[in-house]
């Protein structure tokens, strides 16, 4: 069973991970969405949220858990079960800061799956600037909250997108024939 994000928050604070994991969804998300597709993520991990130290064994069961089950959602492109990590789910504001944190460390994650992110043009180069723009997420205490939830709603299912188009674009296996040198 996946445990629950506010088990997994506790986990990683009381193992002294400087992620929550709304954070931690989004950099996995953006790793295998790179095509990041054997164990050289955990590594980047360890370096990238624990000072190079690895994970308990218990969080790192469950850490690997969620890797899977996102590889998964993401892979099932017909049905495209993905959901973003986002924690908060009290308030619109804590939502709001979840996507942020979420697209900043799934930008993290994909960038070094694919360090020459920055060079892409035309739909990717794009997203990726969209993506930046939604960490950028910013709102005033006094907004209309309903109107709020409804434009995150719909950033949200736009980010969602973005991620599958990163999918595709960088998991699909090539299937030209390569010449053959003689």
């Amino acid at each position: 069973m996946a445990i629950s994000q506010i088990e997994l928050n506790q986990q990683l604070k009381t193992a002294g991970v400087g992620i929550n994991a709304s954070e931690l969804h989004g950099f996995l998300s953006g790793l295998i969405c790179g095509g990041i597709k054997d164990q050289s993520w955990q590594p980047l991990l360890y370096q990238l949220t624990h000072d190079n130290h690895a994970y308990p064994t218990a969080l790192l069961a469950q850490v690997s858990e969620l890797y899977q089950q996102i590889s998964v959602e993401l892979a099932n492109v017909k049905s495209f079960a993905f959901e973003l990590g986002l924690t908060g789910n009290e308030s619109v504001f804590a939502r709001a800061d979840s996507l942020s944190e979420w697209a900043n460390h799934f930008l993290l994650g994909l960038g070094l799956a694919q360090p020459h992110l920055e060079q892409e043009k035309g739909e990717i180069g794009e997203a990726v600037q969209d993506l930046h723009e939604i960490c950028q997420l910013g709102y005033d205490e006094d907004d209309d909250e309903e109107e709020m939830n409804e434009a995150l709603e719909e950033i949200i299912e736009y980010v969602r997108t973005i991620v599958a188009l990163f999918y595709i674009r960088f998991n699909q296996t090539s299937n030209t024939v390569k010449p053959m040198l003689h």
